[in-house]
């Protein structure tokens, strides 16, 4: 079993939320703040899928200024891929 199949149908929507508005590096970015906004999730669940998907490299977390960035990694970007590819087969 790989890590995408272990994955959660929310941390697949937080990371495909994440491509999809191309926030693949520190540039491009978004504040955690928004990204939470976004979600349907609560204050909690948003926690867990964060640090779940920061501890699988998923997803970095640019701290350094008063709002946190985050942005989905190449590993992060291949593993939407590998379920996107899986699921149209």
């Amino acid at each position: 079993m790989s890590l995408t199949d272990r994955l959660t149908i929310e941390e697949i929507e937080l990371l495909n939320n994440l491509t999809s508005n191309e926030c693949v590096n520190h540039f491009t970015a978004k504040k955690k703040q928004d990204i939470f906004n976004e979600s349907n999730l609560t204050e909690s669940k948003f926690r867990k899928v964060m640090y779940r998907l920061e501890a699988l490299n998923f997803i970095e977390i640019v701290a350094g200024s008063r709002e946190h960035l985050i942005y989905v990694t190449e590993y992060g970007q291949s593993a939407i891929q590998c379920i996107y590819e899986r699921r149209n087969a």
